[in-house]
């Protein structure tokens, strides 16, 4: 029943980060968002009256807005591009599969940054390299390749491959 606990704390875990990276993003894009119709208050109309004999027909308006506020814009959003990169790439990268392995129930969690291999509840695993090798509690060697999108889990004991996505 570890294994289950361990499924709750996982999912609290990820959805804590994704909640996280999203509410940072979202400041970010509102610091834009404010800057922006702070920009389009700062708009000042001038009209300027021509000289002459064509007075009447020269009339034209001078538009300034206040462009330090563009430094706020530019902050806001391009603030958001990356925790919004973080974001996205949690919920292409993080996940976490359980398989039972002769009565034995091995969690494989595969994060943005960090690969971890449970076996019943405990960390056995860790690492940021593309595979993970270790011994099982019954010394059956698992070996865990990472491709792109999906895992590779082979056993010495003669269990079949895994194939995790």
């Amino acid at each position: 029943m570890k294994h289950l606990e361990l499924e709750k704390e996982l999912t609290a875990k990820i959805r804590k980060r994704r909640m996280i990276e999203g509410g940072i993003t979202l400041i970010f894009i509102v610091i834009g968002i404010v800057f922006c119709v702070l920009y389009e208050q700062s708009r000042v109309v001038e009209t300027i009256k021509g000289e002459g004999i064509l007075a009447g027909l020269m009339n034209y308006q001078s538009v300034t807005y206040n462009e330090n506020l563009k430094l706020g814009i530019a902050f806001g959003f391009a603030g958001a591009f990356i925790p919004a990169s973080f974001l996205l790439g949690d919920f292409l990268y993080s996940k976490f599969e359980t398989v039972e392995v002769c009565g034995t129930y091995i969690t494989l969690y595969r994060s943005m940054h960090k690969n971890y291999l449970y076996e019943n509840g405990e960390c056995i695993a860790s690492g940021a390299c593309y595979y993970l090798e270790t011994k099982l509690s019954d010394k059956t060697r698992v070996t865990v390749s990472f491709g792109k999108w999906s895992a590779h889990m082979t056993f010495s004991n003669g269990h079949p491959p895994i194939d995790i996505y």
